[in-house]
């Protein structure tokens, strides 16, 4: 909030000097396209992903009825989607000598983060491993107002500020599982209807995808940059830039799902096949979001859950915050 009170402040003071200002710079119209990195700088923790907590977990399985789990190792696991590049194009308009605005039509995409580990072993034995990796791809629309620091040299400071608001886009989450437990297919929905009570489904080389659509939602930005006049039609433009968005996932749609399964019952197995998009459950396939989730939700693990139908569970955030510089060339269309 001070970030932004302070930006307001200069651009307000700019617009009150630029009523003094003369207006000799190329006023009018004009595009940037460039590109830019940014490195996360508000690491928060990560979500959970179907009802598993974001950490990196090591266990041992401990025989008995029931068995019970000895941690070697927990820690959690933190982190932001606000890594990652960013390409561009960037229309404008600039009033005066001073003051402009600038609507950004971007591509984003993060750098790839895991969000959670687990390895579990019996009697010595690797059991369960299972790893949760996710990155965002977006795109967006950035309007701001810019203020221009008079000079007479060829290189033209600048600060800006505004919104970002993302049109569309997604966080892809790929899940890789061996488990031998059956833990893994219960939390994500796998377990068929007509399998025997009691059973166990055990999963070899699954490889899932899922991508979370997000709710609508404004984050803001701010930046200080230069341009750098190599003559009256062309200049390179460079800016450091802080970004920060919270975003709220609003469904979960099953992408790709791929591996083998092995049904167990009575320590025999009973049947056996590969794993497929077209053959999951409706509650494996989508999963729908919310704030709150009540008696008449369809969550798994509760009374009268119906994998028929459309999962629901609790709404959760994730941040993408970040410091990066941007690159490029802007060509003035004005006088």
């Amino acid at each position: 909030m001070k970030k932004m009170i302070l930006m307001a402040g200069i651009l307000v003071g700019s617009f009150f000097y630029s009523a003094k200002a003369q207006d000799d710079y190329n006023k009018g119209f004009y595009i940037k396209a460039g590109g830019a990195y940014f490195l996360k700088v508000t690491p928060v923790e990560f979500p959970a992903i179907g009802g598993q907590p974001a950490r990196d977990r090591i266990f041992n399985i401990i025989p008995g009825d029931p068995p019970t789990q000895q941690t070697v190792s927990e820690s959690t696991i933190t982190g932001s989607f606000g890594e990652g590049w960013r390409v561009g194009l960037t229309p404008g308009y600039r009033f005066s000598r001073i003051l402009g605005v600038e609507i950004g039509l971007n591509y984003y995409n993060s750098r790839s983060q895991d969000m959670m580990r687990q390895r579990g072993s019996l009697g010595g034995n690797e059991v369960l491993n299972l790893h949760n990796s996710g990155k965002v791809k977006a795109f967006d629309v950035a309007p701001a107002l810019v203020a221009h620091i008079p000079t007479s040299s060829n290189v033209k400071p600048y600060v800006k500020a505004g919104v970002i608001i993302p049109i569309g886009g997604y966080l892809e989450i790929t899940t890789t599982a061996n488990d031998r437990t059956g833990s893994i297919a219960e939390s994500m929905h796998m377990v068929p209807a007509n399998v025997p009570p009691g059973s166990t489904m055990i999963l070899a080389n699954v490889e899932r995808v899922d991508r979370i659509k997000a709710n609508p939602t404004v984050g803001f930005q701010s930046a200080i940059g230069f341009d750098w006049m190599l003559n009256d039609r062309i200049s390179i433009y460079a800016e450091l830039e802080y970004r920060n968005i919270s975003v709220g996932g609003k469904k979960k749609e099953l992408h790709d799902l791929s591996g083998e399964y092995t049904v167990v019952y009575n320590g025999q197995p009973v049947a056996n096949g590969s794993l497929s998009k077209d053959a999951a459950s409706e509650s494996s396939k989508l999963v729908n979001y919310h704030k709150t989730i009540t008696s008449g939700d369809n969550v798994a693990g509760w009374e009268g859950f119906d994998s028929s139908k459309p999962a629901d569970e609790l709404r959760s955030y994730i941040n993408i915050g970040g410091l990066g510089v941007n690159l490029g060339i802007k060509i003035p269309f004005g006088n």
